[in-house]
C-alpha cells in the first residue's frame, strides 16, 4: 500500500514538472514572433576595427522599423538635426540640400525570414533610397531583450553595425 503512494505521489510530481516545462516551452516565442511589431530607433552605431565609433545619422537619430507576420518589413533611418530647405516645395532643393538629405537618411523596404539556429533575420532589398541595396538579400544578427531590439550587420571587413530599437508603445 504505501509502496502505491509513493508511486502515485512520484507519478503526479512528474505530470506536473512536465505541464510546466511544456507550458513554458509553448510561451517562448521564436524570432520572427518577437520581431513582429513597430520599432523607433534609439541608436546607429558603426564600431570600427580600431575602435573607433561612427555613428553616421549623429547621437539622437530618428527612425522606425516595422515587421508584419507575413514577413514584409519596412525600415527608414535619417539624422534627426538635418537642415530645412530654403525653399518649401519638395522637390527644389539646392544640390546642397539634396546632398545633405541624401547622406543623412537610408529607407529600404521588402521582405525577410528568420533563422532560430543563428538568431538572425535575412531581408531581401526590394527598394532602397541606396540603389546599390536594390534585389539584394543581408543578413543581420537579432538580440531582442523585453523591449529593446538590436540589429547587427557585419558589413565589409571587421567593422560592426549595432542598429538599436525599442518597442513602440
Amino acid at each position: 500500500m504505501r509502496l502505491r503512494a509513493i508511486l502515485a505521489a512520484c507519478s503526479i510530481t512528474a505530470l506536473g514538472v512536465f505541464t510546466m516545462t511544456s507550458g513554458a516551452i509553448g510561451q517562448m516565442q521564436s524570432v520572427k514572433q518577437q520581431l513582429i511589431g513597430t520599432w523607433t530607433l534609439i541608436a546607429w552605431e558603426q564600431k570600427k576595427a580600431d575602435g573607433t565609433i561612427v555613428r553616421r545619422y549623429g547621437t539622437g537619430p530618428k527612425g522606425i522599423a516595422f515587421f508584419d507576420a507575413d514577413g514584409h518589413y519596412i525600415i527608414t533611418v535619417m539624422k534627426s538635426e538635418r537642415p530645412k530647405y530654403a525653399s518649401n516645395a519638395l522637390w527644389q532643393g539646392t544640390p546642397e540640400e539634396n546632398k545633405d538629405t541624401a547622406d543623412g537618411t537610408i529607407t529600404y523596404f521588402g521582405t525577410y525570414s528568420t533563422s532560430e539556429a543563428d538568431r538572425s533575420i535575412t531581408i531581401h532589398v526590394e527598394g532602397s533610397s541606396f540603389p546599390n541595396w536594390n534585389g539584394t538579400d543581408q543578413k543581420r544578427l537579432v538580440t531582442i531583450a523585453e523591449d529593446q531590439l538590436t540589429l547587427t550587420v557585419r558589413p565589409s571587413g571587421s567593422d560592426v553595425v549595432d542598429v538599436t530599437w525599442k518597442r513602440a508603445k
